[in-house]
C-alpha cells in the first residue's frame, strides 16, 4: 500500500502557482469526509528517459563546424583525419603564400592570420580535440570569462617559430616540437621604415647610388633609454613584482587554465616611472633625421624592395634595430617598356624603307644608336639590339636585349605619277618574285652581311624614284 499524507480540509483553497510538481488539492466536502492522495515522489528519484550515447548524435567534426563558425580544416584545405604531418605542410605552403611581407594583395593579411589561427588549433592535440566536439566556441573559456582560444599567439610569432629566424625568413622548418616564441618579434617589427622611392626608368635599367633622408627613432641621450629623470625616479612594480608578466589561473569545465600576459600596470617592463625625462617626455626615444646612401642594383622592377639591415629606428635599451624597406616605384618611359631583361620600343618606317632598307635613329636607355633595317623587312618584324636591356640582379655581367618591332606607314594619298609607279612594281612583281625574310627577330650583329636588292642602272634609279614619291 502507498504511503498516505493526510491534508485537512481547506475551505478556502488557493493555489499556488508557482509549483507545478504537485497534483492539485481535493475539492472540499460538505460532508466532512477525510481524504487521501499518494505521496509525490521526489524529484531526484523520478525516472529519467535516456537515450543511447550515439543515438541522434552527428559526427564530432559536422558538430564543431555548425557550432564554432570556422571551419579551421577549410582553411587550410585538409581533410579532417589529416595527420599533424599533412597539417604542417598545408600551413607551410599557405603562410609562405599570403604573408604580408611577401604578399601585398588586400586580405593577404587578414588571411595570414586566419591560416595562423587554424594551424595553432589543428597542431596541437588538445586543442584540436576540443574543436573536434566543442567547434571555436569549445575553445574560448567562456564559462569563466578567460581567453583560451586560437587567437593566443601572435600569427608572426608563430611564422617566425616555424621558419625559423629572420636570417632563414622562408628556410626549412625548425622541425617538430621546437617553438620558441620570442616576445620581442612583434616590438621588432615596430622598429621597421618603410620608404617609397620613386626611380627613373633609366636609373631602374643601370642602377646607381642615392642619397635618402629618413626619420627614424633613436634612443634618447639624456636618460639612455629609460625615460626617467633620474635614476631615483625608477620603482619596482608592486602588481608584478618587477617580472613584468602577470599569470591568471581559472577552473575551466576542460580544466584549469593558466594564461601568462603582460602586466598592465607597467606595460611589461616591471619598473614604475615616478619622474619622466623632460627630452623624451618618458618614451625613452627621440626622432631624428638621417641621411643614408642606397645602392640601387641594376635591373630592379617596379614593387620591388630593397631591405637594409639594421637602417630602422634604434633600441639601445634592448640591444635592437628594425629594418629600412626601401620600396622602388618605377617611372614610365615614353617609347619603351621592359619585358623581363628585354626592353622593347616599336619604330615606325616608310613602305620604301621597307623594300629597299634603310638606317634610322633609335631611342635606348644610352642615347640614340643606329638601328639598320634590311631590305624587305616585314611589318611586325623584329629587330634588336644585343646587349641594350636590363642587367640581372643575380648575374650582373648579363643584360637583355632591346628589341624594336617594325611598323610600317602606308600612304593613304598618292599622286598619279606614284601610282604608276606602284602599277609598275606590281607588274614587275608578277614577271619576276622577290624573296623577302621571314618573320623571325634579327641581330643587328648579322644584317650588314645581308645583300641589297637593289641593281645598277635603269632598276636603280626606278627604286630611287619610288622612294622619292612617297617621302
Amino acid at each position: 500500500m502507498a504511503a498516505a499524507l493526510y491534508l485537512p480540509a481547506n475551505p478556502n483553497p488557493t493555489p499556488n502557482p508557482t509549483s507545478s510538481l504537485r497534483p492539485p488539492l481535493p475539492r472540499p466536502s460538505t460532508s466532512g469526509e477525510l481524504h487521501f492522495r499518494p505521496r509525490p515522489v521526489p524529484r531526484r528519484a523520478r525516472a529519467r528517459t535516456h537515450l543511447p550515447a550515439a543515438f541522434g548524435r552527428r559526427p564530432p567534426a559536422a558538430a564543431a563546424a555548425e557550432r564554432g563558425g570556422k571551419d579551421y580544416y577549410a582553411t587550410l584545405n585538409v581533410r579532417r583525419d589529416a595527420t599533424l604531418k599533412e597539417v604542417k605542410s598545408a600551413y607551410r605552403t599557405l603562410a609562405r603564400k599570403y604573408h604580408p611581407d611577401m604578399n601585398k594583395s588586400p586580405g593577404a593579411e587578414e588571411k595570414f592570420k586566419e591560416i595562423s589561427a587554424a594551424y595553432e588549433v589543428l597542431s596541437d592535440k588538445e586543442k584540436r580535440s576540443l574543436y573536434d566536439r566543442f567547434g571555436e566556441t569549445g575553445l574560448h573559456a567562456d564559462y569563466g570569462g578567460g581567453d583560451f582560444g586560437a587567437h593566443g599567439v601572435d600569427p608572426y610569432e608563430l611564422f617566425n617559430a616555424f621558419f625559423g629566424s629572420s636570417n632563414k625568413f622562408f628556410g626549412d622548418s625548425m622541425g617538430p616540437g621546437r617553438f620558441h616564441y620570442s616576445s620581442n618579434v612583434k616590438d621588432n617589427r615596430a622598429l621597421d621604415i618603410r620608404y617609397d622611392l620613386l626611380l627613373p626608368f633609366e636609373e631602374s635599367i643601370l642602377g646607381g647610388k642615392r642619397e635618402i633622408s629618413i626619420s627614424r627613432h633613436e634612443t634618447c641621450g639624456a636618460c639612455h633609454g629609460s625615460g626617467a629623470k633620474s635614476s631615483n625616479s625608477i620603482t619596482e612594480c608592486t602588481q608584478c613584482r618587477g617580472q613584468g608578466r602577470s599569470m591568471k589561473s581559472q577552473r575551466t569545465p576542460f580544466g584549469i587554465v593558466s594564461q601568462i600576459s603582460s602586466c598592465l600596470n607597467c606595460d611589461g617592463s616591471g619598473k614604475i616611472i615616478t619622474e619622466h625625462c623632460p627630452s623624451c617626455d618618458g618614451s625613452g626615444k627621440v626622432q631624428v633625421e638621417r641621411s643614408i646612401q642606397v645602392d640601387i642594383p641594376g635591373g630592379i622592377e617596379d614593387g620591388s624592395a630593397i631591405r637594409i639591415t639594421g637602417g630602422g629606428s634604434v633600441d639601445k635599451q634592448r640591444g635592437v634595430s628594425g629594418d629600412l624597406y626601401i620600396f622602388v616605384c618605377v617611372e614610365e618611359k615614353q617609347g619603351i617598356h621592359r619585358e623581363g631583361l628585354d626592353l622593347c620600343s616599336d619604330v615606325t618606317i616608310d613602305c620604301t624603307d621597307a623594300i629597299l632598307g634603310t638606317t634610322v635613329k633609335v631611342e635606348t636607355i644610352e642615347g640614340l644608336r643606329d638601328l639598320y633595317i634590311p631590305p624587305g623587312t616585314q611589318p611586325g618584324e623584329k629587330l634588336k639590339i644585343v646587349q641594350l636591356g636590363a642587367r640581372d640582379i643575380k648575374r650582373p655581367n648579363h643584360r637583355g636585349d632591346h628589341n624594336f618591332v617594325i611598323k610600317v606607314k602606308i600612304p593613304k594619298n598618292i599622286s598619279d605619277q606614284a601610282r604608276s609607279l606602284v602599277e609598275d612594281l606590281a607588274a614587275l612583281k608578277g614577271t619576276r618574285g622577290i624573296s623577302v625574310p621571314g618573320d623571325e627577330t634579327i641581330d643587328q650583329g648579322n644584317l650588314r652581311n645581308r645583300s641589297h636588292h637593289s641593281s645598277a642602272g635603269k632598276k636603280s634609279s626606278f627604286w630611287g624614284s619610288v622612294r622619292n614619291l612617297f617621302r
